[in-house]
């Protein structure tokens, strides 16, 4: 069966980006992560039309789409890319990994779906776990002729060895209902040569990380890596939340954040010189399709992109939830079909908060108290037995002390005070496993939006960061994301739950 391919033919980039009109189908060795962030990195930044010739030298090709289900209707729309982590150890990455890696077959680690809306205003960054078994189409090897039969409950990052980055297009496509029109496969190197060619990136961690498996050493609070020790941040499983897929996503995540949100701030998409050296670095460590080196493609993606606030730029993991035949490994949520449809009508996955109500006057009356007396009526409402912890890693004095009235306010008695020998960037409340309620319950008092669960804590932690020097509440305004799926957006600065390993 012929290949599935699409060439921009239109005289202008709204024109590339289309909605493939079907129905969305449902759904061990440990190899190191496949780095997309290169991919993603030269999507943003590195393709706005300098030395268009030279970097189509540097790229190398493959076919876009191998799956063999029609395309459906098709229509103008929002421009999709899908960046695809190769975790290949053969070449120039033959020093990540013994003799039998480099002679095993890739695999997609890390899948991220880019959409870019037809307006320009919004962009979404939808992660894929490598651990999700999924549904996967029937796709033909352009090069040998080679089919790999549909097959279902198979792990998504499977589809690369089944003929190469279109087979993972056209999973992902199929899964998604959405029609991909260009791809970016990324290996090991890329990364360590674009992190250095930015000048590194800003990362922050709660605990220090010495990861064995990676190599990532850091200490806690913020840290600039760059090179092999951003390669390490990116590749880091065992060094983040509860050790995952899913908490190395958030930390991935949190990096791409923080480097959009550097690139911006230096002027990098309005500089043809730096443009230029991310190019270099970036080009000669992908694989992109044929359309994808188009010289106008690649010119509008770059003056598009640079256009787009960080607050419109959101990073989500798709929900997921336990296979149902392996507690370790994943399957899509059913609240998946509500950022699918999103995606499929072109909006973003951010969801605007809805307003508080007006107070009642039974609140207003309870609200009123004598001079000296709580003023908060979860103080009398609320006892909370859990212990709270107030961090202050803000580098202001005395913040933990300053915010203990405020969580006593709340309901808590027990609120002990200490302050960190770093400092961290971000904000966050942490919590074990049955203290949902209570860290919820502190962070709204505290105006926190970052509440993550943690084996570290014994009890409620607060880590005041350097975004909440003054007052007593953050009031830090974020937006929910579609199906309640995981995630941020590029203006968020976060500090990642992490551990010893």
């Amino acid at each position: 069966m012929a290949v599935s391919e699409k060439t921009p033919s239109r005289r202008n980039l709204v024109g590339y980006g289309r909605h493939m009109r079907q129905e969305p189908q449902k759904s061990q060795r440990f190899k190191w992560l496949a780095l997309t962030c290169a991919g993603l990195l030269l999507f943003v930044v590195a393709v706005a039309g300098v030395s268009v010739l030279r970097l189509r030298s540097n790229v190398q090709t493959a076919s876009l789409n191998l799956g063999n289900y029609a395309n459906g209707d098709l229509k103008d729309g929002p421009l999709d890319i899908l960046v695809i982590g190769s975790d290949t150890r053969s070449g120039n990455n033959s020093a990540y990994g013994d003799e039998s890696d480099r002679n095993s077959n890739a695999r997609s680690d890390v899948m991220m779906l880019v959409q870019v809306s037809e307006d320009k205003q919004d962009v979404s960054v939808l992660s894929f776990p490598r651990d999700l078994m999924v549904d996967m189409p029937e796709c033909t090897d352009p090069e040998t002729g080679d089919v790999y039969p549909a097959s279902q409950n198979t792990q998504i990052n499977e589809s690369l060895s089944h003929g190469g980055p279109g087979c993972t297009v056209a999973t992902i496509s199929s899964i998604t209902g959405v029609n991909i029109d260009h791809f970016m496969l990324a290996d090991f190197n890329a990364v360590k040569s674009l992190s250095s060619v930015v000048g590194g990136v800003e990362v922050c961690v709660t605990e220090p990380i010495d990861d064995s498996y990676s190599g990532l050493k850091l200490p806690a609070g913020n840290s600039t890596v760059e090179g092999e020790q951003a390669l390490s941040f990116l590749r880091s499983r065992h060094g983040f939340g509860d050790g995952s897929d899913t908490s190395r996503i958030a930390a991935q995540q949190s990096f791409l954040a923080s480097l959009l949100r550097k690139v911006k701030a230096e002027g990098t998409l309005t500089n043809p010189s730096g443009l230029m050296n991310i190019a270099e670095a970036v080009t000669q460590n992908v694989t992109v399709d044929q359309g994808l080196t188009n010289p106008a493609t690649l010119a509008n993606i770059g003056s598009l992109f640079s256009d787009v606030e960080l607050n419109k730029v959101v990073f989500a993991t798709v929900p997921n939830e336990p296979y149902e035949l392996d507690q370790n490994k994943l399957q899509l949520a059913d609240s998946a079909d509500e950022v699918f449809a999103k995606l499929q009508n072109d909006q973003s996955l951010a969801e605007p908060q809805a307003e508080d109500p007006a107070p009642s006057a039974a609140a207003s009356s309870s609200d009123t108290a004598a001079p000296g007396e709580s003023a908060s009526p979860t103080a009398v409402e609320t006892n909370f037995s859990v212990p709270v912890s107030l961090l202050n890693a803000s580098g202001a004095e005395n913040r933990a002390e300053d915010l203990a009235g405020t969580v006593k306010d709340a309901g808590f008695s027990q609120v002990n005070t200490e302050d960190s020998a770093v400092e961290y960037s971000a904000s966050a409340v942490y919590y074990p496993a049955g203290y949902e309620a209570e860290a919820q319950a502190v962070a709204d008092a505290l105006g926190i939006s970052d509440v993550q669960l943690s084996t570290a804590y014994s009890g409620v932690t607060a880590v005041i960061g350097q975004d909440f020097t003054e007052g007593n509440s953050l009031e830090q305004q974020t937006n929910a994301i579609a199906g309640n799926a995981n995630g941020q957006t590029a203006d968020q600065v976060t500090c990642q739950q992490s551990f010893e390993y």
